[in-house]
């Protein structure tokens, strides 16, 4: 008796992150006593300039100009809007905006960003919204617009204090770009760093 030829059944199409989500969303599926605690955070891609060590996401601005924050913007409110079906019924307890580097974001813009989180997403009293900026960008000014934008908390980073470390390290920022002290933010003009 000749064989026939077998023929195997296709394999099923990979499973997109939307569809695996609706399947874990599902009632029954997963069983908790209360909805984890939400966190947010926030990609802004753009830095003064790549640094060869970084393994983020983050892009050197070149145009010599701002980088394209209202485009930007609408595309994450957009993000946002889509996940929000996901997240039903949760509450944010901080949101972090990191990169890249941030702060090279106006303050409006970062206003606007922080107005459509809160606009879409029940925030937590005293949520902490952290802004990561990098000590080449301070000015004490830009971080008080930042703090009334809504901003609660900086992170800085810093990968050394000693210009010959940071030379060897190829790290972007040295003691001649950063701020002098004048300029630098301090206890009035944020409510709390990190570093």
């Amino acid at each position: 008796m000749a064989e026939g030829i077998r023929i195997a059944p296709a394999e099923p199409a990979p499973e997109s992150t939307a569809d695996r989500l609706a399947r874990y969303m599902r009632l029954g599926t997963l069983s908790l006593p209360a909805l984890p605690p939400l966190s947010l955070y926030v990609h802004l891609p753009w830095c003064l300039k790549k640094c060869p060590y970084c393994d983020f996401n983050s892009h050197e601005w070149r145009d010599g100009g701002a980088p394209p924050e209202a485009r930007y913007l609408d595309a994450l409110r957009a993000d946002l809007e889509a996940a929000l079906p996901f997240i039903w019924g949760r509450r944010a307890v901080s949101v972090f905006i990191g990169g890249g580097t941030p702060s090279l974001f106006s303050p409006d813009a970062i206003g606007t960003l922080i107005a459509d989180i809160r606009a879409r997403l029940p925030l937590e009293p005293g949520c902490e919204i952290t802004l990561e900026a990098n000590p080449g960008t301070f000015e004490r000014d830009r971080f008080r617009a930042f703090r009334d934008a809504g901003v609660t908390r900086l992170s800085i980073g810093v990968q050394s204090f000693d210009d010959a470390r940071l030379a060897r390290s190829a790290a972007c920022t040295t003691r001649r770009r950063r701020a002098p002290p004048s300029k630098r933010p301090h206890a009035a003009s944020t409510p709390s760093t990190s570093t």
